[in-house]
């Protein structure tokens, strides 16, 4: 009996020794969970990546296509050698040109993507609807679609019908551009807002319906602040003309009003047309906001009526959970990877080392010389820094585990990220002239106080802008700002 009674003791501590290496085995397994799940937003996240293409057409647009370049995490464990590489279509509308992969890409650094692989199961996750700066194609936003998703959203990036992207593409004026863009992001949502409730479909119960954000690039930032606080009259706009190819009067069917969507929740802008909104129009942004963009002396040396640019939306925007973030160094299209598409390109074929080499010393793409200012951030940093901050925003909005709210201060942006300066506000002391004025921040690290008009002379109609023929309105505008040298096919 005694040694029954050993052997049940011996038993009994191997037993809670096992137990014990088990437990220890759950916790530091649990550990390491955390420690993946606690991914720094600078870098690649822990899902792997899918991509689809759709082509909606919007029946109450008079039939208007909309393609659509969709981002999602995926499912790893169903990922093979033989599943394809992501699909990107160069010219969704025409097809035209050939398609790249995601392979192309990965050679300069970007992140591997896969076609189609059922999504994770971790979902539903938050939705991202990019809209591109005029002539930009999906391909100009991979970075985004991919870093994003690999940190749990769904980025959705739309390829606007009619946007003058290729030699045979349709080009639609300024201001029907401004009508269609906020509208062709809420006719993507809803249709992607199905899929996810439909059974079958690649990306069911892939998106979270209350976790919509909404970002855009140049002309796309203007219908990100439209889709969160609404534009009064899209006609009242007078910089389509003052800069743009517009001329007077405008389209009757651009005299509407665009009211916002309530499904927006955050909005991101990158380096985005606030121009074409009043100051009370950007006010009544109620949801967070990110303001990403060139610096002010940037900014000015493209444009000097635009010094204040990426600060007048935050200026009037004054939320506590708004913040501007201006990138040194950077340029209007250090906000795209449209001019890694030229590496890809010669890397495929596609053009000549000429005209590669045209692109590369030639704005935006140059990284040297004076007028137009140069880009001299990298690509490279440049897309690190804005994908850093915008997953940043997304998962404390969001409210998603690893959001971490120390990146949105001052001492962060000094001591990690030296590439930007940070404002959480454009409070500062400056005599104002009257309320039609307002005051902003030039630099984080210092002092000065600039003062602008909160709506220039000159950039808006006191009336319907059909009827309005100010001389002073065709005043050729400075510089070229957002025209892209032309593609090579």
């Amino acid at each position: 009996m005694l040694d029954m009674n050993c052997r049940l003791k011996r038993v009994g501590l191997r037993v809670a020794h096992l137990w014990g290496i088990l437990g220890l085995t759950m916790l530091l397994s649990a550990t390491v969970n955390a420690q993946q799940w606690l991914d720094d937003p600078g870098q690649l996240g822990h899902y792997a990546i899918g991509h689809t293409s759709y082509q909606f057409v919007d029946k109450d647009a008079g039939n208007r296509p909309v393609a659509i370049s969709v981002w999602y995490p995926a499912n790893a464990g169903n990922i093979h050698s033989s599943t394809p590489p992501a699909q990107y279509l160069t010219d969704p509308y025409s097809l035209k040109l050939p398609t790249t992969v995601s392979t192309d890409w990965e050679k300069l650094g970007f992140d591997r993507a896969y076609e189609a692989p059922t999504s994770s199961n971790d979902g539903p996750f938050p939705l991202l609807m990019v809209s591109p700066a005029s002539g930009c194609d999906n391909w100009c936003y991979i970075f985004i679609g991919t870093r994003l998703a690999s940190h749990g959203y769904v980025v959705a990036v739309i390829d606007h019908w009619a946007d003058g992207q290729w030699s045979w593409s349709l080009s639609d004026d300024l201001l029907t551009v401004m009508v269609h863009r906020p509208r062709d992001v809420s006719f993507a949502i809803t249709q992607l807002l199905a899929k996810s409730v439909t059974r079958g479909e690649l990306l069911f119960r892939a998106i979270d319906p209350e976790r919509i954000a909404a970002s855009g690039h140049s002309i796309g930032g203007y219908a990100t602040y439209t889709l969160a606080g609404g534009d009064d009259l899209v006609c009242d706009a007078l910089w389509p003309v003052v800069w743009g190819n517009d001329s007077l009067p405008y389209p009757a069917n651009t005299c509407v009003p665009t009211p916002p969507d309530p499904r927006i929740k955050t909005i991101i802008s990158l380096d985005g047309s606030s121009q074409l909104l009043r100051y009370r129009e950007l006010a009544r942004v109620s949801v967070p906001s990110l303001i990403m963009g060139e610096t002010p002396d940037q900014s000015e040396a493209m444009v000097p009526d635009l010094r204040d640019w990426i600060a007048r939306p935050h200026a009037a925007i004054d939320r506590h959970d708004s913040y501007r973030v201006d990138v040194n160094g950077a340029n209007h299209y250090s906000f795209t990877n449209y001019c890694d598409a030229f590496r890809v390109w010669f890397n495929l074929g596609w053009i000549s080392s000429d005209y590669l080499a045209a692109n590369e010393d030639s704005w935006p793409c140059a990284t040297t010389g004076s007028s137009p200012p140069p880009a001299t951030i990298s690509a490279a940093d440049a897309h690190e820094v804005v994908t850093k901050y915008m997953i940043a925003l997304l998962d404390i909005s969001f409210a998603v585990p690893k959001g971490d709210h120390s990146i949105f201060t001052k001492e962060y942006a000094l001591s990690h990220t030296p590439t930007v300066q940070f404002f959480d506000s454009e409070e500062c002391h400056a005599a104002l002239p009257d309320d039609s004025y307002f005051t902003y921040r030039p630099y984080q690290f210092s002092r000065e106080c600039d003062v602008a008009q909160k709506d220039t002379a000159g950039w808006f109609s006191s009336q319907s802008a059909s009827s309005n023929s100010d001389p002073m309105l065709l005043t050729p505008a400075p510089g070229g700002r957002f025209r892209l040298p032309k593609k090579p096919f």
